[in-house]
């Protein structure tokens, strides 16, 4: 094929080259073959023959336009071009990180014990090497998992956030799928677990299932310690650029474990990336770049070699590294005319193998090739604006291998957001062995990521688990080395139940007996794959080389979908459960210290609405918590009594039991008491807590505390062996101890004959501030109750409870903020949340029947009626004030504080219990204080003021 130079030229304009067009040149047709050989371009000789008098002159201006006067859409290179596309770079990086997470600080106490490394290690760690936190996986991860996971999550957020443009670059203008978006895919690590079969294989099967059996994509492995990541980045980056790029993006994922043994399990992390690059990128690439590679043996890892770690001389390492920061400094100075690096960049980033204080070094490092005289506090200033941006995501996850250079760009880009546009990143990465290049990111625009404070919230720590450092799980993972005909143990041997995988992870679910890696989306919480939308061709692979997929390890969730709760284990990890237990009921128990010395001190005073609120303090009341002894008892109080009555436990050895039946409700709440003393009280962390679940107390609490609730219910988020009949007998047992322990099991015997005759009902209405009224029991039809209530200016709205028990409200079934009508079901008694209510459209002074009917048969059945009966002049309704907040749960306790006449004011006292049930999500980040508001008939906010303690609090009239 022939064509003339200028028509060549413009179609390198019409692909983004900064070329004008040719003097003369009018048509922008191509000249077919045979045309006149003086003016055609050969192909492979790489000379350019213009028209006669057609020199290109650069100053001209370029109007991409056809003869009509249309503008022509730029397009792709073609091939046999030297031509290339602008801005290529980063779009976005997607990272992926294990859940399991230590403290660094708790790591140096762990090691500083006389059977670690002793209390020289206090610092090392923190002050030492920069860490804050690490992160690991246990065996039902490996480097491949981290790369499907990644790329899943990159593929379903370019749908979400809608940046597939692909449509710009596409013959037709039309955008590709997003699993069909992606061209050329490499892998970079020094993690492999097959030595011909690519990790990229892998992920291929992603998008032959979710792509309609994409296979057309670019790329493999790229092999290197700490350097593979990288290397996959410059192979898409120079894809991209290249006259083959067919106007699709490029992903390159960095994945590695840095794996560490239990001894020094202080240097571990894990992560992986999956770079996004493309034309007019937020960050692209920018100027020259250097590179320096050498044969070095200061870490390698043989074939055969006994375990995953590599053979490493670390000192020698850290000197191969600063060489090749030297080496690539000076490459890339050269190459920029001389021009000082340090000086023409704004920020840096510097590959981390061991940690921040390795970062540290080598910019330091730089600092002084630039200027040997640099005084120490411009040094500092140095670190402080271009080093310190880089690093805030090593600090949280550990070194991790190839991953690092990428974290580190991400952590610039999350930090600094729109304050970098403009500005100049230098990155320089290294791989052991030796390999390093030094190149230049330009800020443009800003990239698709979040903020950093953002991301943490919504992903960081969205599910991660913070484990004790003498948990020797990470073993577990370094233990598979070489391992063959294994299945992955090491989440659920630990007491971590099903419900703690991740639904958008992959999880490694077996290694067969020849090596083949089976994973699935979700692992073992989640159901069977989706194969409505999934390629036939991969499915039936599926079935052609017997890979197991989910069904085949069995144990699938009961609603088909995923595992919602953790499994009740009866073995734990004892350490670690005793911490978090102990931590979770200091922090629901606290109480600060309070003296008292004359009369309450006023601490704050509030005006609003014409009324003014004044709280003082009174302090707390005493709570001395006797020493567990031969003569300690406990009581039980439960929903059998309204939660009325104190029942004692009997003593069985360490442990005291209860049995108890199943009433009307198929279900029991109840809380404990030790030595009969109603402010030591003994209750769960959560409200309607399952068994096994950590305990609070003794301690006062509030009023009503949170309780357990033994249900016989069928429940989709819990296993099943619980569910029972209604008169079913159950055993309770509680083991007290510096970690107690609750539980309970149902006896093996035939269900008892439960009546409702001996309950009582009541009506809880807004005419009367939802103070309680008795319902009467209707002797000509057993289980109707009925009142007769009149329509006041506060209206109708209502709900019920049963015997006084705020566990057994009757409210309708619909949505918040929604009110019940005549139609509408009732919900399950206990089950609806405090808030809703039925309404009846009425009159002031209207008279109404209220009738609730429970089925004596089927105590399930419960229907609420109601008729207009009469009406009769409405009665004046006095204004009450309400306090209601943190201590109460905002009302939805049932327990609101009445705020009584002095004479002059209006006056209540309240108990400061703060919990994280109770916290106002308003409240967020106000540490710990209880916030409370006044209501107006226990409807209409007043006024609001914040405390912690106990207080008096008074209302002046207005």
């Amino acid at each position: 094929m022939s064509m003339t130079a200028s028509k060549a030229a413009e179609l390198m304009r019409r692909a983004g080259a900064d070329l004008p067009a040719p003097k003369g040149v009018q048509s922008t047709a191509i000249v077919p073959a045979g045309g006149d050989e003086d003016e055609e371009w050969a192909e492979g000789d790489g000379e350019w023959d213009y028209e006669e008098g057609g020199e290109i002159s650069y100053d001209d201006e370029v109007e991409l336009v056809d003869e009509s006067g249309n503008y022509l859409q730029q397009i792709r290179p073609q091939m046999g071009g030297r031509n290339r596309m602008r801005n290529v770079g980063l779009h976005t990086i997607e990272i992926y990180y294990p859940q399991f997470y230590f403290k660094q600080t708790e790591m140096e106490e762990f090691d500083a014990r006389p059977d670690r490394y002793g209390p020289s290690v206090i610092g090392k760690y923190t002050k030492g090497i920069g860490m804050i936190e690490a992160r690991y996986p246990t065996d039902d991860e490996d480097p491949v998992s981290f790369s499907m996971t990644v790329t899943h999550r990159l593929i379903e957020r370019m749908e979400k956030e809608n940046f597939n443009e692909t449509y710009r670059y596409m013959p037709d203008g039309n955008r590709l799928p997003c699993w069909n978006s992606v061209g050329r895919l490499d892998i970079g690590s020094e993690s492999l677990i097959d030595r011909s079969k690519s990790m990229k294989a892998y992920v291929m099967d992603l998008f032959e299932r979710y792509g309609s059996g994409e296979g057309n994509i670019e790329g493999v492995d790229m092999y290197n310690a700490c350097y593979g990541g990288q290397a996959a980045g410059l192979c898409a980056q120079n894809w991209v650029e290249s006259d083959r790029w067919d106007g699709r993006y490029a992903i390159a994922i960095a994945t590695d474990i840095s794996d560490a043994p239990f001894e020094v399990i202080f240097s571990v992390g894990a992560a992986c990336t999956a770079a996004l690059y493309y034309p007019d990128a937020p960050l692209p690439h920018h100027s020259h770049r250097a590179s320096c590679i050498l044969h070095r043996f200061d870490f390698f890892k043989p074939v055969g070699w006994f375990h995953m770690g590599p053979v490493v001389d670390g000192k020698y390492s850290i000197d191969a590294y600063m060489n090749c920061v030297d080496a690539c400094y000076q490459t890339l100075k050269h190459k920029m005319n001389g021009r000082p690096l340090l000086t023409i960049t704004d920020y840096n980033v510097f590959h981390t193998g061991g940690g921040y204080h390795v970062v540290k070094k080598a910019f330091e490092r730089c600092i002084r090739a630039e200027d040997p005289k640099t005084k120490a506090d411009v040094r500092e200033k140095y670190v402080q604006e271009k080093l310190l941006p880089s690093v805030n995501l090593l600090k949280i996850i550990g070194p991790c291998h190839t991953v690092s250079s990428f974290l580190n760009i991400s952590s610039v880009v999350m930090t600094q957001w729109d304050e970098a546009l403009g500005k100049i990143l230098l990155v320089f990465t290294y791989g052991s062995g030796c390999a390093s290049s030094m190149y230049q990111l330009r800020f443009d625009d800003i990239a698709w990521f979040d903020p950093l404070a953002v991301w943490k919230v919504k992903q960081f720590y969205r599910n991660a688990i913070n484990v004790q450092p003498d948990l020797r799980m990470h073993q577990v993972y370094i233990d598979t080395w070489m391992k063959f005909d294994y299945r992955p143990h090491g989440r659920i041997s630990f007491g971590f139940g099903y419900d703690t995988y991740e639904l958008d992870v992959y999880y490694l679910l077996e290694i067969d007996p020849w090596g083949r890696r089976f994973y699935h989306r979700g692992g073992m919480r989640t159901g069977p794959m989706n194969r409505k939308v999934m390629n036939a061709t991969a499915l039936n692979y599926d079935k052609v080389e017997n890979r197991h997929t989910r069904e085949h390890f069995g144990q699938l969730p009961p609603n088909g979908e995923a595992w919602e709760k953790q499994e009740n284990k009866e073995e734990k990890a004892a350490r670690s459960l005793e911490d978090t237990w102990r931590e979770i009921e200091q922090e629901m128990t606290f109480e600060p210290d309070v003296q008292v010395d004359g009369q309450p001190a006023v601490v704050a005073e509030k005006v609003a609405h014409g009324r003014k609120v004044v709280v003082r303090e009174i302090g707390a009341a005493d709570d001395d918590d006797d020493e567990e002894g031969a003569e300690t008892s406990y009581q039980i109080v439960g929903t059998w009594t309204a939660l009325k009555e104190a029942e004692d436990m009997k003593k069985s050895e360490d442990k005291f039991i209860y049995e108890v039946s199943l009433g009307v409700n198929g279900w029991e709440q109840f809380y404990l008491l030790r030595n009969n003393n109603w402010s030591k009280k003994i209750y769960p962390a959560v409200h309607k807590s399952w068994k096994d679940m950590p305990c609070v107390g003794p301690h006062k609490g509030r009023e009503r505390p949170m309780c357990w609730q033994l249900s016989g219910r069928p429940s989709w988020d819990l296993p099943g062996d619980d569910e029972a009949p209604v008169g079913s007998r159950f055993c309770i047992t509680f083991t007290p101890g510096k970690v107690k322990r609750l539980t309970w099991e149902k006896l093996e015997e035939e269900p008892a004959k439960v009546s409702d005759d001996a309950s009582t009902y009541q009506i809880l209405g807004s005419w009367s501030c939802f103070d309680p009224q008795e319902m009467l029991a209707d002797s000509g039809r057993p289980g109707v109750y009925t009142a007769e209530v009149q329509c006041n200016r506060l209206g109708l709205k209502f709900h019920f409870l049963r015997n006084l028990d705020v566990c057994q409200n009757l409210a309708p079934l619909v949505e918040e903020s929604q009110f019940g009508s005549l139609y509408s079901a009732v919900a399950p008694i206990g089950q609806q949340s405090a808030g809703r209510l039925w309404q009846i459209d009425a009159q002031e002074g209207e008279i109404y029947r209220i009738e609730l009917h429970r089925d004596v048969d089927d105590p399930s059945d419960l229907r609420i009626k109601w008729e207009k009966i009469r009406q009769e002049p409405s009665k004046a309704v006095e204004d009450r004030y309400f306090l209601v907040g943190s201590f109460n749960r905002w009302g939805y306790s049932f327990e609101p504080y009445e705020l009584r006449s002095n004479g002059d004011a209006f006056e209540a006292e309240a108990g400061g219990s703060r919990t994280p049930e109770s916290a106002d999500p308003q409240d967020e980040g106000r540490g710990g204080t209880d916030t409370f508001r006044l209501m107006l008939a226990r409807a209409k906010s007043v006024v609001a003021a914040h405390s912690r303690s106990d207080y008096i609090t008074s209302a002046v009239r207005p």
